[in-house]
C-alpha cells in the first residue's frame, strides 16, 4: 500500500477536501555502485578544502552564492530556515484554465491525490466530475519540501492528478536560447503533403504498454550474461542523414509503410535510377509476400540467421510489410525476433482419432 508523502486540504472556493498526496511515478532506472578495479570495494566521496585538500565536517560548511571574481556573500542555514515559507497544509486552487491551454513544457513531476476519510469522498469525486466535464484544470501553489511550488490539478479516469509545475521564469525561450533554429524556410506543397500522409501512415492509438526501455532490458541482459560467465555484443546501426534528398527520403518512407496511403503517394520520378530502383524494391516486396501467402516456411526455419545479414533499414521494410507494430522503436535483434515470429508457419491442430 502507498504511503502519503503529505496530506492535507484540497481548496476550491468554501470547499476544503481532505487528501494525501501520493508518487504517481517509480524510476526503474538501472543503478551501479563504483568499485575499486579488481575488488569490491565501494568507492566514496569525501568533501575536501580544495586549497588545504583537508576533509571539511559538515557542521563546518556553509552556503555562498557566487558573486564573481572570487567573491561570495555567506549564507547559513539557519538563515535560510528562517526565511523558508512553512509547511502548507493547504492546495489552494485560485484559478481554473483549459488543459489544452498548458504547454506540458511546464510540468515537472506528477503526482495522484487521494481522498483521506470516508467524508471527503463525496466532495473529492464531485470536484473530479465537475472538473472532467468541464475540461478544466486546477492552478494552486503549495509548498512541498520546504520549497514553494506551482501545481496543476487535473483531473484523472478515477483519480486527481497533481502536476508539480515550473514557473515562467523557469523555462528557457528556444528563439533566445538556440542559435541553429530554422529561419525563412519555404515548404514546398509536395513535400508537406508526403510528410503529412507519412505522419498518418505512422499513426496509431495511444496505448502506453506498446513501450519498453529497451536500454534497460538489454542492459538487465548484459548484467545477466555478464553474471553466467558469458559475453554479449550488441549491434545498432546509426541512422543515416537524409538532409541531401528530403524528398526522396519522404517519398520512400511512405512507400515502405504500404496499404493505399503509401501506392497514392507513389514518387514522381526524379532520377530514372531511383525509379527503377524502386519497382525493383517493390517487386521484390510483392515476392516475398507471394512466397509467405503460399506458405513457404523456408525462410522461418533459417531465419534468425538469414535475417541477420540484413541493415536495420531492411529489416524495418520488411516489419512494414508484415503489418508489425511497433516497428520504428526495435532494435535490430528485436525486428529480427518479430519478423521471425511473423513469418513462422502457423501449425494446424491434429486430429486425434
Amino acid at each position: 500500500m502507498a504511503r502519503s508523502i503529505w496530506s492535507g486540504f484540497l481548496s476550491f472556493g468554501l470547499v476544503n477536501v481532505p487528501v494525501g498526496l501520493y508518487p504517481a511515478t517509480a524510476d526503474q532506472t538501472i543503478h551501479f555502485n563504483q568499485l575499486h578495479k579488481g575488488t569490491s570495494h565501494r568507492i566514496r566521496y569525501k568533501k575536501v578544502d580544495e586549497v588545504t585538500g583537508e576533509e571539511v565536517p559538515n557542521t563546518d560548511i556553509v552556503n555562498g552564492y557566487d558573486l564573481g571574481g572570487g567573491e561570495y556573500v555567506v549564507v547559513s542555514r539557519d538563515e535560510l530556515k528562517e526565511i523558508a515559507p512553512g509547511k502548507s497544509e493547504t492546495i489552494e486552487i485560485s484559478d481554473f484554465v483549459d488543459l489544452a491551454e498548458i504547454d506540458p513544457v511546464h510540468y515537472r513531476q506528477t503526482y495522484y491525490l487521494a481522498p483521506r476519510g470516508k467524508g471527503a469522498d463525496r466532495a473529492y469525486a464531485l470536484l473530479r466530475q465537475a472538473m472532467d466535464e468541464a475540461g478544466k484544470v486546477g492552478i494552486a501553489t503549495m509548498v512541498l519540501r520546504d520549497k514553494e511550488h506551482l501545481v496543476a490539478v487535473r483531473p484523472g479516469a478515477d483519480v486527481l492528478i497533481m502536476e508539480t509545475m515550473y514557473f515562467a521564469d523557469e523555462i528557457r525561450k528556444p528563439s533566445e536560447e538556440l542559435d541553429t533554429l530554422p529561419q525563412d524556410v519555404t515548404i514546398r506543397d509536395r513535400e508537406l503533403d508526403i510528410a503529412k500522409k507519412l505522419v498518418d501512415s505512422l499513426t496509431v492509438q495511444w496505448s502506453p504498454e506498446d513501450y519498453h526501455n529497451t536500454y534497460r532490458d538489454r542492459v538487465m541482459e548484459l548484467i545477466e550474461r555478464k553474471r553466467e560467465g558469458k559475453s554479449v555484443v550488441f549491434e545498432e546501426e546509426r541512422p543515416k542523414s537524409n538532409v541531401i534528398d528530403l524528398m526522396a527520403a519522404l517519398e520512400a518512407s511512405v512507400a515502405s509503410m504500404g496499404g493505399p496511403e503509401g501506392r497514392a503517394a507513389a514518387p514522381e520520378p526524379q532520377a530514372a535510377g531511383r525509379e527503377a530502383a524502386g519497382r525493383r524494391e517493390a517487386a521484390g516486396r510483392r515476392e516475398a509476400a507471394g512466397r509467405r501467402e503460399a506458405g513457404d516456411g523456408r525462410e522461418a526455419a533459417g531465419g534468425a540467421e538469414d535475417l541477420a545479414g540484413l541493415s536495420k533499414g531492411d529489416l524495418a521494410s520488411r516489419a512494414a510489410d508484415l503489418g508489425i507494430a511497433g516497428r520504428s522503436r526495435m532494435s535490430k535483434p528485436e525486428l529480427i525476433d518479430a519478423i521471425t515470429a511473423a513469418t513462422a508457419p502457423k501449425r494446424r491442430p491434429r486430429k486425434i482419432s
